[in-house]
């Protein structure tokens, strides 16, 4: 009847001493102005783990009542016999609380607490790229791809493409034919840029031509953060009639923009339709003649070795942009911005001591209370 009076004794202890943490706890939470001071979790779902502790006590309580009545019924066969039976309520009661404790710490570590911020220098590379589309009416001849796809539709699959290899870059997109304007500005929204891409016509801009200089010029509108790297990449099939792109190189040089042609057509070429949709209505004529629309080689590897551009060509619908995408990432590299920004203040290791020490008492606890005097 005595161990299980201790038993009983030392439930009651159990329950006491969880009841006086547990509204310690609620008190400081409710209490303490966490909130003006600026104390925050930042993974407050994590203390969700606390609910194992019960669980932890129930276990307890079995072992400690399996340990109680075998204490009892050995309790009458001499000290030799009772030496694997010893049942020692303190010891048992802290080694509990300390194991407990750690895992409350541990939790409450994990869910990492903050307090105020502190000022952080560090470094970010970044690029705004806009990319220049031809939608001259010569980008609806159909000649990639076996003659099934249009110069323009390849060209979404490349900007398409480019957009799922960028990381962290600003991209603008300006569309031009004899005149230019910008489609979409400056923006890190890929998403955006998805939805826009698709929907380009060469209908939206009635000045036929392909002017690349008026595009390299609208571009360079977008260049207003100094600090950034700069990037343009013309995608057309290099057929300027205009021949302004000269102009432009200079300010291209001043700015150290990096600059990059994407060639699409095919040396035999195609026919350009009247309607991109309705091929019935016939193709372009000149003096009678239907015309044929071919890929401008000579005139882009001109316009790419008077500016030391990367040029690449295709007449696959879906064009490799990986040399350009890569040539981008080494642009990025070449610009770094130093920058100031704020870090919260993590005081997670607060928690994560006080989990260590309790986990050291309890490994240490048979040398820190004698088992005889127990």
């Amino acid at each position: 009847m005595i161990k299980k009076n201790t038993y009983s004794h030392l439930v009651r202890l159990l329950l006491i001493s969880e009841a006086i943490w547990w509204s310690l706890v609620l008190l400081c939470y409710v209490l303490v102005p966490f909130d003006r001071w600026g104390v925050k979790l930042l993974h407050s779902e994590v203390l969700g783990l606390w609910m194992i502790i019960p669980v932890l006590a129930a276990v307890s309580w079995i072992q400690w009542n399996w340990k109680a009545k075998i204490y009892e019924e050995y309790s009458g066969y001499g000290a030799t016999r009772m030496l694997w039976v010893k049942f020692e309520p303190l010891k048992a009661f802290l080694h509990y609380f300390l194991l407990r404790s750690t895992y409350f710490f541990i939790v409450l570590a994990m869910a990492q607490p903050v307090a105020g911020s502190r000022k952080v220098n560090g470094s970010k590379r970044i690029l705004d790229l806009v990319i220049c589309l031809d939608i001259s009416n010569s980008m609806n001849t159909k000649d990639m791809g076996g003659n099934q796809t249009s110069r323009l539709t390849a060209a979404k699959h490349a900007v398409g493409e480019l957009l799922n290899q960028l990381k962290g870059e600003r991209i603008a997109v300006v569309v031009f034919a004899n005149d230019a304007y910008t489609q979409l500005p400056l923006t890190m929204d890929y998403g955006a840029a998805k939805l826009f891409v698709p929907d380009i016509e060469t209908s939206m801009i009635s000045s036929q031509g392909t002017n690349i200089g008026r595009a390299l010029e609208v571009a360079q509108e977008q260049f207003k953060d100094t600090e950034s790297g700069k990037a343009i990449l013309v995608i057309t099939d290099g057929e300027d009639h205009e021949a302004l792109w000269k102009k432009q190189l200079e300010e291209l040089k001043k700015k150290q923009v990096e600059l990059a042609y994407l060639g699409l057509g095919s040396t035999k070429g195609g026919l350009i339709p009247n309607n991109p949709y309705d091929e019935s209505e016939g193709y372009k004529r000149e003096g009678g003649v239907a015309v044929v629309s071919k890929i401008d080689k000579d005139g882009l590897k001109r316009m790419a070795g008077e500016s030391g551009s990367i040029l690449v060509t295709s007449d696959s619908p879906f064009p490799n942009i990986y040399d350009i995408a890569t040539n981008y990432k080494n642009t990025k590299n070449k610009q770094v911005l130093k920058v100031e920004f704020k870090v919260d203040k993590n005081y997670f290791y607060i928690p994560a001591i006080l989990a260590l020490l309790s986990m050291i008492c309890y490994f240490f606890l048979p040398i820190i209370i004698n088992p005889d005097k127990s």
